[in-house]
């Protein structure tokens, strides 16, 4: 079931705690161990306990060279149309458009297969993804494909009313393009903080085939792209304040449970 944690301000006792709790959670995610950033999976949940070759997985054949999921897991997700899973139903306010089904497919597959996910695990519960940056033109063409789609819920994790029926609606369905502003607005809020949209050179992932490593091989991600060239972001990219946001901003993560909740 989706969830969320708060810093408590007695956990943790003097600036110096603080920041061995942020070196130690940076290294863990950059460095992903001896075994390599790609040879583990997200923790619990249906994620495998290591990626391994798959032969078909639908919609998430992407991963299949080296799949965190298995193939009945990717059947799930590759159903037409897409009315439920993992126990929420995705349509409230009626089936969406295959396109737009198609970009929740891609974030959904990302999430299950690909051994990538396991970079940025919540500092706190590794089944879940806090922070995962998408590239910004990615978020502007899942924009434009869900943009006159309708949904009832901004953030798909926590603005749901749940019963005996599963989730249900707490406002009235509107268009997408009427509950978020443009990409990054629904990159950064459906999921809530599962996500932040990075505008490139920054590094970032388009969940296609052109996907470049997101972090240097060598794990040193405190190079930022310069923001007085051309073309360049203003301010740092996401993933080098990714710490900082986490340590100080309500975390969503996704987990998986089995049985009740979302995927995300």
């Amino acid at each position: 079931m989706p969830d969320s944690h708060r810093q408590s301000p007695g956990a943790m006792s003097g600036g110096g705690s603080v920041w061995a709790l942020a070196i130690g959670w940076v290294l863990a995610v950059l460095c992903g161990g001896a075994g390599g950033l790609d040879n583990r999976c997200l923790a619990g949940g249906k994620h495998k306990v290591a990626p391994s070759p798959e032969g078909q997985l639908g919609v998430c054949q992407l991963y299949a060279a080296n799949a965190c999921c298995s193939p009945k897991v990717a059947q799930e997700i590759s159903s037409a149309p897409l009315t439920k899973l993992n126990d929420i139903y995705w349509n409230r306010c009626g089936s969406l458009s295959p396109r737009c089904e198609h970009y929740l497919q891609r974030v959904e597959c990302f999430y299950r297969c690909s051994p990538s996910a396991a970079r940025w695990p919540h500092p706190q519960r590794p089944t879940a993804v806090l922070g995962v940056p998408l590239c910004l033109s990615f978020c502007g063409v899942w924009y434009e494909a869900c943009k006159d789609d309708l949904t009832c819920a901004r953030n798909w994790v926590s603005d749901w009313q749940w019963g005996p029926q599963g989730n249900n609606c707490s406002r009235d369905c509107v268009p997408y393009s009427q509950m978020y502003r443009d990409g990054r607005e629904l990159c950064e809020n459906i999921w809530g903080d599962s996500f932040v949209a990075a505008r490139q050179p920054c590094p970032c992932l388009s969940l296609s085939g052109s996907d470049a490593d997101p972090l240097p091989e060598d794990g040193d991600s405190s190079e930022e792209p310069d923001s007085t060239k051309a073309g360049s972001p203003q301010g740092p990219c996401p993933a080098s304040g990714l710490l900082r946001r986490g340590l100080r901003k309500r975390s969503v993560f996704m987990e998986d449970v089995e049985g009740s909740g979302s995927g995300f």
